[in-house]
């Protein structure tokens, strides 16, 4: 018999197998609130196939928050991305907890037109929001309190929608100023507008991470595992290859390689290395969206997030020898 007829003879059965293993990938929806750099973890694990090494297949699902929230317990989404929805809704008794932290500061900036040199100009002018009571409301509120303004006393805030929105509003001289993605507000100030402020640098708060329910957690916990280490093989990639991850925010959001390496630089330390944060930065987001606390006990912050998953992942990785992790991020 010959070599090429055992080939033949050998190609369905090697076809079947193929076949089986990609139906074996377990199909995930993660929900996320829009599209910018925060979702870099996630998508450098799907273009790098880090998911696909965890038998899983992904599919990201773009719904406003709250929206989000109710379709994760409705089990139409298995993960969501948007952090402070998930905090207000596990500290108000709904049964999700976040088990992640991959932003844990703002990647905003206050953007203002070239007339705008200082938070003194902002004085009698209007600083444009998406929606009041939004993490971009009270972002701006923070930022303008540092810069000497008092809102609604000596800034008017007015809601305007989208960051797309906002920058044509900006352009058009309707507002002075906004808080905006890091990646928009570099396009920005290629045309001119000035950036005032970089939020994350006078506010630790988190703002993006996994969450999920606590029926998954304790009956899919292996699947949220795997889901998990892919997505921080992802954020470690990224704290490690700035020219690909340059390369790819340049692909993900249509954007030129300058702009690209300049939000690369501007984005990289808001990402957390480990996905975990401090108490006190959990409790700074309980209080955000339960503000007649004056301080998050331990039920609270316990009520809100589950770390364990997260703790045997880390537990796990110290085992890995030294060599071998420079090869597998």
């Amino acid at each position: 018999m010959t070599i090429r007829i055992l080939l033949r003879r050998a190609m369905p059965i090697c076809l079947a197998a193929f076949a089986f293993v990609g139906a074996a990938a377990e199909q995930i929806k993660v929900a996320t609130p829009a599209k910018g750099l925060f979702e870099l973890p996630i998508v450098i694990a799907m273009r790098n196939r880090y998911f696909t090494s965890e038998d899983l297949e992904i599919q990201k699902i773009q719904i406003q928050p709250a929206i989000a929230v109710r379709a994760l317990i409705s089990g139409e989404v298995h993960f969501n991305l948007d952090w402070e929805a998930s905090v207000q809704a596990a500290a108000s008794g709904v049964p999700i907890k976040v088990v992640t932290a991959l932003v844990s500061r703002p990647m905003h900036v206050l953007v203002a037109r070239p007339e705008i040199r200082s938070g003194r100009d902002l004085k009698g002018r209007t600083l444009g929001v998406d929606s009041f009571s939004s993490t971009t409301d009270y972002l701006s509120r923070v930022v303008a309190r540092y810069l000497g303004v008092e809102p609604e006393k000596q800034i008017s805030i007015v809601e305007i929608g989208n960051s797309a929105d906002r920058l044509m509003a900006l352009k058009a001289g309707d507002i002075h100023a906004t808080a905006i993605d890091l990646a928009i507000a570099v396009k920005a100030q290629e045309e001119g507008f000035k950036p005032l402020l970089h939020i994350g640098d006078i506010i630790d708060i988190p703002m993006f991470g996994l969450s999920v329910t606590t029926a998954n957690l304790s009956m899919h916990r292996e699947r949220i595992k795997k889901f998990m280490r892919a997505t921080l093989r992802g954020v470690r990639f990224i704290n490690r290859n700035r020219s690909e991850t340059v390369r790819i925010i340049q692909s993900y959001l249509k954007i030129t390689p300058s702009q690209a390496g300049k939000s690369y630089d501007a984005a990289i330390r808001s990402f957390t290395e480990n996905g975990l944060i401090s108490d006190r930065s959990l409790s700074i987001s309980v209080r955000r969206v339960r503000p007649e606390l004056q301080f998050a006990n331990d039920s609270l912050l316990t009520q809100v997030a589950d770390w364990s998953v997260l703790r045997e992942i880390m537990a796990e990785r110290r085992k890995i020898p030294f060599w071998l992790k420079q090869y597998d991020p």
